[in-house]
């Protein structure tokens, strides 16, 4: 089927499909594309949000301007298949994915077309690869969840360490990642994926605490539309339950859970030399390490996540300090958590201070797709035999909810459209961004957009 599109922004009037659109069009040569377009549910939204501004813009030497925008609804699978059937390569950018995904994965596998998303819903992912990988590698197509800041920088930082060791005859035997950043804004999607699965496990918990009595179980709005069926229901909660293979292999599930379970307790970096706190998105990132690790020959390492860009000096006693203060912190929220209308509460001081924010990163943008703050990750690594320790580091000039997202995200959608075209070879089915195109060009295609990523090695003075 020929396609007019190298690559569709689905969702462009949200948040982060407008500073995703903003990267096209000022980045989009750059990115080695030569057609995208944007497409929306409500197209005068977009119109009045993103395209009247990008007019006046001046595209430059790198930028690539959009084709018409294109009319698409969650709720409407036929317009869903039509977009799908013009691109190389769907960016979906509308979530919760639970709620609004699972159309444009089903479309762009239907369609025999690439798929990338910046979700961080792992359940979902696992649930969408049990129905649609089988389908995704049989037509030779590439499905790429989590490629923004959820799960890139660890996941490709953690790949670099461990390729490097190799080519000097050695393996990982444990690695340490404080991935970090500032500036920007927390993107809605993301927010109302949190509140969701807060409200989802009190109501989970109150239910059993009361044998059913109280709670309910919670449902998406597609579980929701499909109430009018007895018949309809019985097959989603069958779907449900068919779910049999796991995100991570299973090979690399023990060593996950035990991962998962560290990286979530403070501690000490011997490698870093600083007391630490878990990294607030370690949850989910280190699934997605897990699973290329697995992929890629690295599997069984030790693998701790940590936060990043925090005082680690004498003044604060190696990081004691704020790791004491970060953890009276964590124990307040889960005190709150279950307070009544806790997450209310969430969703009125993030309408109260969060649009300012993302406002501030929608100019920057919209106009030039400027700096609007900073990725960073310092990761610490050492081979199995102790003799050699390896060093990552990655910096960009754009924050971690959108603008890094973003970036990473068409950086990866780009490639997927280069490889229709037969210039590289893609692993087919669900991977992580760094299995789908390789650690190795992921990186380099970073680099080219201004990611300045570094990795050393150095014969180990034992610790």
């Amino acid at each position: 089927m020929e396609r007019d599109l190298d690559v569709v922004v689905f969702g462009a009037s949200g948040d982060t499909g407008i500073i995703g659109c903003c990267c096209l069009f000022f980045k989009g040569r750059r990115l080695g594309l030569s057609s995208w377009a944007p497409a929306a549910r409500n197209l005068d939204k977009l119109k009045k949000e993103l395209l009247d501004r990008l007019e006046s813009q001046e595209l430059g030497p790198e930028g690539l301007a959009p084709e018409a925008p294109i009319c698409a609804d969650a709720s409407d699978y036929s317009s869903l298949l039509r977009m799908c059937q013009r691109a190389k390569c769907v960016l979906a950018c509308a979530g919760p994915y639970e709620e609004y995904g699972e159309g444009v994965v089903k479309a762009c596998v239907e369609a025999g077309t690439h798929y990338v998303d910046v979700t961080g819903e792992v359940p979902w992912v696992e649930k969408m690869m049990n129905k649609y990988n089988e389908g995704a590698k049989e037509k030779k197509l590439t499905i790429v969840n989590c490629a923004g800041y959820d799960s890139v920088p660890p996941d490709l930082s953690t790949f670099l360490a461990a390729k490097s060791l190799e080519k000097q005859g050695g393996q990982l035997q444990r690695f340490d990642a404080f991935v970090g950043g500032g500036g920007g804004a927390f993107p809605t999607g993301t927010l109302n994926t949190v509140v969701l699965g807060i409200d989802k496990a009190k109501q989970q918990v109150l239910s059993k605490a009361t044998f059913g009595i109280l709670g309910r179980k919670p449902q998406s709005s597609t579980d929701a539309a499909s109430r009018a069926g007895d018949q309809q229901q019985s097959l989603l909660r069958k779907d449900a339950k068919a779910a049999k293979t796991k995100y991570v292999p299973a090979a690399e599930q023990a060593n996950l859970s035990r991962n998962l379970f560290w990286t979530m307790v403070p501690g000490y970096s011997a490698l870093a030399k600083q007391f630490c706190l878990p990294h607030f998105m370690a949850a989910i990132n280190v699934n997605a390490v897990h699973r290329t690790a697995a992929a890629e020959g690295y599997g069984g390492m030790i693998y701790r996540e940590r936060m990043g860009g925090l005082p680690s000096g004498p003044a604060c006693l190696y990081g004691l300090v704020p790791t004491l203060m970060g953890v009276g912190g964590g124990l307040l929220f889960a005190l709150l958590v279950p307070v009544p209308y806790f997450t209310t509460a969430l969703l009125k001081i993030r309408d109260t201070f969060n649009p300012p924010l993302q406002q501030k990163v929608r100019d920057a943008a919209v106009n030039g797709f400027r700096q609007t703050g900073t990725t960073t990750v310092r990761g610490f690594g050492i081979s199995q035999d102790g003799n050699v320790t390896v060093q990552v580091k990655l910096d960009s000039d754009y924050d971690p909810g959108l603008g890094f997202t973003m970036l990473s995200a068409c950086t990866v959608a780009a490639r997927l459209s280069s490889n229709s075209r037969g210039t590289s070879q893609l692993r087919p089915g669900f991977n992580t961004a760094v299995s789908a195109v390789g650690g190795e060009v992921l990186a380099e295609a970073l680099r080219h957009m201004g990611v300045t990523i570094e990795v050393s090695t150095q014969q180990s003075s034992r610790l």
